[in-house]
């Protein structure tokens, strides 16, 4: 059995790989990806912001089924090395420990620090193309929220079912494109707030840094176990 603490946890680092450095400045980029229109146009073209909406649901799929993809192999893997479970979940722990100090910037490690964009060509924005640049999403952005998205992965891995493992993927899923798709529905609300987030990165580095440690610190003993009686 799963705790629902799990589930909670990887929602919030959903939300929390949405408000990393390399991601959030460039929401404005990938809305205009998906309608060919400026935010300017959006937000007063009532059927170019419908358009944006209708393509930011596929734009989310796209990335939720690769990150979904990728924890059925992570949940699977974890099942077969269950006769060695004791010592994997210490060293996810470790792991996930080393992420965290990673992400606060306590331990600088340039080969995790950067992004790689798939530049897919945008000339007929429509659901195919933003569905495709949700893929490309999850696999160049992967290196930068690599930490907390590997920390989910392990926690995946844990699961004793391939369905608990799929489940964790989706709500971490939900927690990435849910605060995308609610700045697409109110784009002419929240595109003025979006760059006043910018000069508070470094304190949610640190804040999603330390959840990671303290995620590490509770597998490593496992205390997501014992929880699951409370």
């Amino acid at each position: 059995m799963v705790s629902p603490i799990y589930f909670v946890t990887v929602f919030f680092q959903g939300v929390a790989s949405f408000l990393s450095p390399c991601v959030l400045p460039l929401i404005p980029a990938y809305l205009t990806y998906m309608t060919g229109q400026s935010i300017d146009i959006m937000i007063k073209d009532k059927k170019a912001h419908r358009t944006l909406v209708i393509n930011s649901l596929a734009f989310i799929l796209g990335f939720s089924l690769v990150f979904v993809l990728l924890g059925i192999v992570a949940t699977s893997v974890g099942r077969f090395l269950q006769s060695n479970r004791d010592m994997i979940r210490k060293l996810s722990g470790v792991l996930i420990i080393f992420f965290g100090l990673f992400h606060t910037g306590l331990i600088p490690i340039k080969a995790l620090n950067y992004e790689k964009r798939l530049d897919l060509g945008q000339r007929n924005p429509g659901l195919l193309s933003s569905f495709l640049i949700g893929v490309g999403f999850s696999f160049g952005w992967s290196p930068c929220i690599g930490p907390v998205l590997t920390s989910v992965y392990i926690m995946a891995s844990q699961a004793n079912t391939l369905l608990m493992g799929m489940l964790l993927l989706i709500v971490y899923a939900v927690g990435l494109g849910l605060p995308f798709f609610l700045i697409a529905v109110g784009l002419k609300y929240f595109s003025k707030y979006i760059q006043g987030l910018y000069k508070h990165m470094g304190l949610v580095k640190i804040v999603s840094g330390s959840l990671l440690i303290i995620i590490g610190i509770m597998i490593y003993f496992n205390a997501f176990y014992f929880l699951v009686d409370l």
